[in-house]
Parts: structure tokens; C-alpha cells; sequence
């Protein structure tokens, strides 16, 4: 809500609108960044702003932590009902302010509001309050070895596919930085106009990123109805004013070694089930390869669920299809990190074998 009065001032000295008018639009952007959606007329606004959800989420758990470490924890059933307790206030809170925040040309969603923010709260702040009350060995001890190898290799899995994604929108960024830059000046954005531009870029950068995640695994992702952005074939059409849509390929035929890049995830996929079985030895052939697939296809999946975060409606007509098919990400990223982490577990294991 500060963000948005700030942009309102340094917008023409705030000669259009109210001030509550633009507390109103900050607290859109708040609730649409736990995933409700914003009702317009003639559009939907759906797509979530993955930047500000991950700024909510360790501003929960900071607060779980807090409340975790103050407070008298006797057992875990005692944090499972905090957390109950800490998820249904914050999504009270969030159908209060999408309530406050209604009009009637603009409304958010009330249900997704409340369920958004006790999901938000449910998954960042339920784990605060176990590692700040001190409970988090214990319940790590109760998991069995062969459990936590895995959801660890998952972790891995998905974090370097986000490290790899992050790499490749980067680099696809500045080659075309100069494309960037012409879309700001045609924009004719002031200094203050520039700097919430760039506060909007940071909001949505994740969900940038996840994108080019679908896009190194194959199916790839759409910015519009009739799009398509893939390793093989790239149809745009027009596409928004907007900075990070520099970073796009150039439409119609794929160079031949773009193809390559769907290897990237099997590489990395190798190398989390190496990470993990580094973190805990398996010297069986056979044991090691299960735990490598299970682990880099529960990873692929993982990245997949969170690559259909990143998508959704940015406005009326063809703009309400933007992200990837979650029901092709999916399989894809479960087979390409599921083949890497077996080959990967086998080689680690040889690898032990020999060290030992």
C-alpha cells in the first residue's frame, strides 16, 4: 500500500484519483501476490507476482520464528495447531482487506483470498514456528533416512533447475538489453515512472524465471492465446510493452542448438541425485539408482507445480493465456530429472565404491 501511494504522488503529483484510490491498488497487488485473482471489467487479473509472494512468505516465517521462539511449545501437535490457528488469522486478514478493497468495477476474489493466504501462511509460517520452538530435530529424526535422501535430492533438483533458469533468462536479457531499453523509452517514463517500473520487474521476475524453466524442459510456455515459446519453435505475434519480454527469441524457426538445452535438465538432474547421495552414501548399484529417480522426478515434479504459479490471465483477449501447461511440464520434468538423478545415482556410487 506504501508502493502504491508513493507511485500515485510521483505520478503527475497525484492530480488523478484519491488517496484511497491508491491504498486500493496496493492492496490488490497484496492479494494478488497470495493468488486472488482481481476482477475487472471485461478482464481478469490471475496471473500471481511470484517476487511479492516470496516477500509475504519469508515475512511469515520470520513471524513463525518469533512467535515459535517466545512462546512455550510443549509438543509438535501444539505447532500443528499454532499453525492452524496463525493460517485461518492471516487469511481472515486477507478476505478483510479484499472486502475493504472492493469497488464495483474492481473486486478480488473472496475465497481465494482467504484459502491463498492460509496456504501462504500454512507453508512458510508452519515451518517458523517449528525450527523457532525447537521442534524441527525431533520431527527430522522421525523421518526415515531413505525419506529425507530423497526429499533432499528433490530440493536440489529444483533449486538448480531455478539456478539454470535464472541463468538463461539472464543471459537472454542482456543480449537483448538494447530491445529493454527501447521499451522504457517508448514508454516515456519519468524517474519515479522508471523506478516502480522497475519495482513491477522485480515482482514479476520469478515468475520469469520458472517460465524459462518450461522452456529449457520442452513444452515451453505461451504469452498469449495462439503462442507458443519452446526450444523448436517460437510463435509470438504481438507481445506487451514490458522490459522482461526482451529476453523472448526472435519468432519463426529455433536455431539447431536450442534443441540441445533439454539435455540441461537431465544434467542437472544427475548432478542433485550426486549432491544427495554425497550428503548420504549409498554404495548399492541398484539402491542408489531408486533413490536418484525417485528424488529427480519428485524434484521435476516440484519444479513443475511451481512453474504453474508463475502463469496466468494479465488481461482481456489473448492476454488471458500466459504460462506453461502444468499437465506437460510436469511429465516432462519428472522424466528429465527422473533419467538424470538414476544415471546420476549410479555414478555416484561407483564413485563411492572407488573412493572406498
Amino acid at each position: 500500500m506504501a508502493l502504491g501511494l508513493a507511485g500515485w504522488f510521483a505520478s503527475e503529483a497525484g492530480s488523478h484519483g484519491e488517496t484511497t484510490d491508491a491504498l486500493r491498488v496496493g492492496a490488490d497487488g497484496w492479494l494478488l501476490a497470495h493468488g486472488s485473482h482481481l476482477q475487472l471489467v471485461g478482464a481478469t487479473i490471475g496471473a500471481v507476482p511470484l517476487g511479492l509472494t516470496l516477500l509475504c512468505a519469508y515475512v511469515s516465517y520470520r513471524m513463525g520464528r518469533w512467535a515459535g521462539a517466545t512462546c512455550s511449545v510443549e509438543d509438535v501437535r501444539a505447532v500443528l495447531a499454532s499453525t492452524a490457528v496463525f493460517a485461518v488469522g492471516y487469511g481472515g486478514v486477507a478476505v478483510v482487506t479484499a472486502l475493504l478493497a472492493s469497488t464495483a468495477t474492481a473486486h478480488p476474489d473472496l475465497a481465494r483470498a482467504f484459502l491463498g493466504g492460509m496456504a501462504l501462511a500454512a507453508a512458510s509460517g508452519g515451518p517458523g514456528l517449528l525450527v523457532g520452538s525447537g521442534r524441527w530435530p525431533a520431527v527430522r529424526a522421525a523421518v526415515p533416512v531413505a525419506v529425507r535422501s530423497v526429499l533432499i535430492g528433490a530440493a536440489f533438483g529444483a533449486l538448480l533447475m531455478v539456478a539454470a533458469s535464472a541463468l538463461l533468462v539472464v543471459v537472454a536479457l542482456v543480449i537483448d538489453l538494447g530491445a529493454a531499453a527501447n521499451v522504457l523509452a517508448r514508454l516515456h517514463t519519468d524517474v519515479p515512472g522508471g523506478l516502480l517500473y522497475t519495482v513491477v520487474v522485480a515482482a514479476v521476475a520469478p515468475n520469469a524465471v520458472l517460465l524459462g524453466g518450461s522452456y529449457l524442459l520442452g513444452p515451453g510456455f505461451t504469452v498469449g492465446a495462439g503462442t507458443l515459446v519452446s526450444p523448436t519453435a517460437v510463435a509470438l505475434g504481438p507481445v506487451p510493452a514490458f522490459p522482461l519480454l526482451a529476453a523472448l527469441p526472435e519468432e519463426g524457426a529455433t536455431p539447431t542448438w536450442t534443441v540441445g538445452l533439454v539435455a540441461v535438465p537431465v544434467l542437472l538432474g544427475a548432478a542433485a541425485a550426486a549432491l544427495m547421495l554425497r550428503r548420504h552414501p549409498v554404495l548399492d548399484y541398484g539402491r542408489a539408482a531408486l533413490l536418484g529417480a525417485g528424488a529427480g522426478a519428485l524434484g521435476g515434479l516440484l519444479f513443475a507445480v511451481l512453474t504453474g504459479l508463475a502463469g496466468g490471465s494479465v488481461g482481456p483477449g489473448r492476454m488471458s493465456d500466459v504460462g506453461a501447461s502444468l499437465s506437460q511440464t510436469g511429465p516432462a520434468g519428472a522424466l528429465a530429472l527422473g533419467v538424470g538423478g538414476l544415471l546420476g545415482g549410479v555414478a555416484m556410487a561407483w564413485w563411492l565404491r572407488r573412493g572406498r
